[in-house]
């Protein structure tokens, strides 16, 4: 995920979103620009990575396809066709 994308979060202490840059968020100290209070970067960490892994999942998915195994969305069965309980009829 980008440094310079701009994410909403909602500060620990007065529960206002906050819309900056994710960088923002990283930073060390940061003091929130509704109330004012101190903020750690630490307080944001665990959201952050959910963010950040929602997004590389998505950029995977655009460049791969979904993960899913054929074309109806159901795996592979018994390397059969698309999900289907029977092996295609050309295989084998």
């Amino acid at each position: 995920m980008l440094s310079e994308s701009h994410i909403a979060l909602d500060c620990p202490a007065c529960r206002e979103t906050i819309y900056a840059a994710l960088s923002w968020f990283k930073q060390t100290y940061a003091t929130c620009p509704h109330c004012r209070h101190g903020l750690a970067a630490r307080q944001f960490e665990t959201s952050i990575a959910d963010l950040e892994q929602a997004m590389d999942e998505s950029i995977e998915e655009m460049l791969y396809g979904p993960k899913s195994g054929g074309c109806c969305g159901k795996p592979s069965v018994g390397g059969g066709g698309c999900g289907g309980d029977e092996p295609d009829a050309g295989a084998g």
